[in-house]
């Protein structure tokens, strides 16, 4: 527990955000980073320490590491030995069908990104941001729910109900519901579901065990068991004795929640098939049952409340994207709110929120559909086969199922332009193949800014450009656009425009860039610039000079900022 839990309640905030799960936690410190006070309310009595979700694709780690969370992120995370493949057997002690290699090992996506992927389950995540959050000074309170709210003169009066009975009326100009799946905010809005579905059902498990004499040699970030009647998945959480297991099961047949303790590992004792009287000590925590879901809200502001993370959007866990999905939406309202709390722009700035959120949810939910379609379909196929050899020509062919560096880098609003917090050009995007798993960076407005290295002119700093797009607005110009610098600087906090952080990158300028042409990398002339938002995604860019840079940025901060309105 924290020490505000003994505090009083305000009466008033700024922000209330319903939910201490790693969306609200993130919300919550990037707000405290821009100067915006939030009060956490969780239900639960304490922070989760469930595994729960565990991929972290690598645009989330970018972002855990703007918030100095990269080396705590490196130290709990799987071993790299676990991280590079997906394992494929009958059963786990069993015959080895196929190892299939993603982009998740160390070093796959080093061309495009300072970061990695990371596989570090809920369990260490949530207790990591709570901690930042705590640091940071944030106000989070155990044991309070809201349980409605009604919009009054200016902003929005939530209802909370506290551990041990009764409930408090509080006052906020903006409530973030991200209370989960099951929002009860949601509902109380009366927002229903653009999409909706559900699919297979699971017994879901923690335990601790050693495996190792089954995993020497096929170590893999999931180990699926496909033999008829045996078909689950292993997650391995720390590389050495603590597991998740996941068994599939037919509602229609099976009564999982009648299953004790002892049914359920003798379960997981099936699906390891070790060879009789060599079966491993099963320490059973929990198990629980579930169906995958899938859905996205019709809509994610109404009013003054906001959906986020799951209370917004939900994706089957095939590729790990609902945590991901979650952590971009909080790191992409986060800064809109600040902007809209501190006066820099108007409430119409939240509707980009929407526009921009609902696009990456809905693509997102539709990868993972398609890779469960695509599992279950490779699944059927790996029990018909006849041999080992094909078993593996169908493994080695499922190719997309652990490599999506174009869904991760490449996330962008493309669909959003006009309605986005960003000024679309008419250059197009590259084209790819898959764009799914293939990524060309580039710099087109609304997409990710590409990431390269460079150093910084004073102090000779090595640092990625992703790292500079942290907190606020940031201007990179080409090497002859010091006239676009000087503009930036000229405007930058000039009530209420917001700071701009401006760089002259060329090999005597502010930021020498590494081994890459920067003007061709984003896009631009020599004496051209882009402007990149406090989450990294384009803004703006002018492929080169202007008769009055000064304005022409002012306009472009303010159509960024919907102050046109």
């Amino acid at each position: 527990m924290n020490d505000n839990q003994a505090k009083a309640l305000p009466a008033e905030v700024p922000v209330i955000i319903a939910g201490a799960g790693p969306v609200g936690m993130v919300l919550a410190i990037v707000l405290a980073r821009q100067g915006i006070r939030a009060l956490v309310l969780e239900k639960r009595a304490r922070i989760n320490e469930l595994p729960r979700a565990r991929g972290i694709n690598v645009r989330s780690v970018e972002i855990l590491t703007q918030l100095d969370l990269g080396e705590d992120l490196r130290a709990d995370a799987l071993p790299p030995l676990w991280s590079r493949s997906f394992t494929y057997t009958e059963r786990m002690a069993g015959e080895l069908v196929g190892i299939m290699p993603g982009n998740m090992a160390p070093g796959s996506t080093a061309a495009f990104s300072p970061c990695e992927y990371r596989i570090a389950a809920q369990d260490k995540l949530d207790p990591m941001l709570y901690r930042k959050a705590l640091a940071l000074g944030c106000d989070i309170r155990f044991g309070h729910e809201v349980t409605g709210f009604r919009d009054v003169a200016g902003g929005i009066e939530a209802t909370v109900a506290v551990a041990g009975g009764g409930t408090r009326e509080l006052r906020a100009q903006w409530l973030l519901a991200a209370d989960g799946g099951q929002s009860a905010l949601r509902e109380a809005a009366g927002i229903g579901n653009s999409h909706y579905a559900t699919y297979k059902s699971f017994v879901g498990t923690h335990f601790h065990a050693d495996l190792s004499r089954f995993t020497a040699g096929r170590e893999g970030a999931l180990i699926w068991t496909l033999a008829p009647g045996f078909i689950g998945v292993f997650h391995p959480l720390d590389g050495k004795t603590t597991w998740a297991g996941h068994m599939m099961y037919d509602p229609s047949r099976d009564q999982p929640d009648t299953w004790s303790s002892a049914e359920v590992v003798r379960r997981l004792q099936a699906l390891i098939g070790a060879p009789e009287g060599e079966q491993p000590a099963i320490d059973l925590h929990k198990h629980y049952t579930y169906t995958l879901t899938a859905a996205v809200s019709e809509r994610f502001r109404q009013g003054r409340l906001l959906l986020a993370g799951d209370a917004a959007h939900r994706t089957l866990p095939h590729g790990g994207w609902g945590l991901n999905t979650g952590i971009h939406s909080a790191h992409n309202l986060a800064w809109k709110l600040a902007a809209v709390v501190s006066g820099e722009a108007p409430e119409a700035l939240l509707d980009t929120y929407d526009a921009e959120r609902r696009e990456t949810a809905l693509r997102n939910s539709a990868f993972a559909e398609v890779n469960a379609g695509h599992t279950e379909k490779m699944m059927r196929a790996l029990r018909e086969s006849s041999s080992v050899e094909e078993r593996r020509r169908i493994v080695e062919a499922s190719r997309q199922y652990g490599n999506w560096t174009g869904l991760d880098l490449g996330i962008h609003y493309e669909g959003s332009a006009g309605r986005g917090a960003f000024v679309s050009d008419d250059i197009p995007a590259p084209a790819v193949a898959n764009p799914v798993i293939d990524y060309v960076p580039h710099a087109k407005p609304g997409w990710r800014a590409p990431h390269f290295w460079g150093r910084t002119a004073q102090q000779r700093i090595r640092v990625s450009s992703v790292m500079l797009f942290d907190g606020g607005f940031t201007l990179l110009a080409g090497p002859q656009g010091q006239a676009w610098v000087d503009a930036a600087r000229a405007l930058a906090g000039t009530s209420p425009l917001p700071a701009i952080k401006a760089w002259r990158v060329a090999a005597d300028g502010d930021l020498a860039p590494e081994s890459v042409d920067f003007c061709a990398l984003y896009g631009i002339g020599a004496d051209g610039a882009v402007l990149v938002r406090p989450d990294g995604h384009v803004a703006w860019r002018v492929p080169g000079a202007a008769a009055d840079p000064g304005r022409a940025l002012r306009e472009a901060l303010d159509r960024t900022l919907c102050r046109e309105a």
